[in-house]
């Protein structure tokens, strides 16, 4: 088949998606390739059992981290962002840092312009929480893709010049030993952030989206707002206190389905969420590229021995089905997934949590494909 044939491709901003698209995949390092292979394998059954054949993917690799450099030279070759590009879907597994301790994932963020960072954290059965409606948590936390906080050491003659320059030009003193953090939030980049948040919305339904904010950042809301009051009620929106946020959702998490958060409050949002449950998946967005990630280290101690936990990037792959379309063959996986769970067919970071026998890699993908199901017919 001719590769032309298989390119997703835009009308009118709409993706236009192929019976047989080619959607790119970054097999990764560390346990990325054993997580990939058991993301791929569930995700081609679900399309067979969904669709029989009449939809597939062809699935091409593309080069980032340690293979790359072994070809071009470079962690990110151009060659490789261009691939990307032009597939428009990928799914990126584990990397691990660069070697000057640079995160390779928010390098190749900004290189590809990935602004819009979409996190779903969700509850499966059988993972034990301290409070019981917690089991009814599905949330989506939509946040700026790209850690914008600048941090200047008290060493450093730039924070000793810039200290000089507040106290002198802005009556601001501050303490000559002193490290100064700043966070840089952009109206543009925040309002692209929104109304990629409002196009999710539209396309997946929803309650309402919940703009949270603190003191910090005050104008965070205002730009949200704007940009949502743009789709003239369309979309059902909240301006939520930081303190009042965590109160209510406390007492009832279902009432919250999106959030989108500025960067001062991402980070311990998504740590408190995840103190919960624990399962995190997603990937990062720009105008017509979309990357979906493995939310895990690349537990480079752990790599073949097949032990690793292929469930966020199996998630992750379940979300890009949706993503484009094929709804059937993502809700096949999330069933099966949920009944994998409930027969204590898990991957060691829950079994732990059970204290029952865990499955490895390879293992987890067979249970989940054992308990595929049919759609239900329409």
């Amino acid at each position: 088949m001719h590769e032309e044939n298989m390119k997703i491709e835009f009308n009118d901003d709409e993706m236009v998606i192929p019976d047989n698209p080619s959607i790119g995949y970054v097999e990764g390092e560390g346990i990325g390739p054993e997580i990939t292979e058991s993301m791929i394998n569930v995700v081609n059954s679900a399309l067979e059992l969904a669709y029989s054949g009449k939809k597939s993917i062809e699935w091409k690799k593309i080069l980032i981290g340690k293979d790359a450099y072994e070809k071009y030279g470079k962690y990110i070759p151009d060659e490789s962002i261009e691939e990307i590009k032009n597939s428009i879907i990928t799914m990126k597994s584990t990397l691990n840092m660069l070697p000057d301790k640079n995160d390779i994932n928010i390098l190749l963020r900004k290189k590809l312009g990935l602004y819009t960072n979409l996190r779903k954290v969700k509850y499966f059965p059988g993972i034990p929480v301290i409070i019981k409606n917690f089991e009814k948590l599905n949330i989506t936390v939509i946040r700026d893709s790209i850690n914008v906080e600048i941090s200047l050491n008290y060493s450093s003659n730039n924070t000793q010049e810039l200290i000089k320059f507040l106290s002198e030009n802005y009556d601001i003193n501050i303490n000559p030993d002193s490290t100064i953090r700043m966070i840089a939030q952009s109206k543009y980049r925040i309002r692209k952030i929104a109304k990629k948040a409002a196009e999710y919305y539209l396309k997946n339904g929803g309650k309402k989206i919940s703009i949270v904010y603190n003191s910090l950042n005050y104008e965070f809301s205002d730009w949200c707002a704007d940009e949502f009051k743009k789709y003239q009620g369309k979309i059902n929106f909240e301006l939520v206190e930081l303190q009042d946020f965590v109160k209510s959702f406390l007492s009832d998490p279902e009432s919250y389905d999106m959030v989108i958060l500025d960067s001062t409050l991402s980070k311990p949002i998504l740590a408190f969420l995840l103190e919960i449950v624990n399962v995190e998946y997603g990937g990062s967005f720009g105008d017509n590229i979309a990357l979906f990630e493995a939310i895990q280290s690349s537990s480079p101690d752990e790599a073949g021995y097949d032990v690793a936990d292929p469930l966020s990037f199996i998630m992750s792959g379940a979300m890009m089905l949706s993503y484009i379309g094929w709804n059937d063959a993502a809700d096949i996986i999330e069933n099966a997934i949920n009944q994998a769970f409930i027969d204590n067919k898990v991957p060691k970071d829950f079994a732990e949590r059970e204290n029952v026998a865990p499955v490895k890699c390879s293992e987890f993908s067979e249970e989940i494909i054992k308990r595929m199901r049919p759609p239900p017919l329409k």
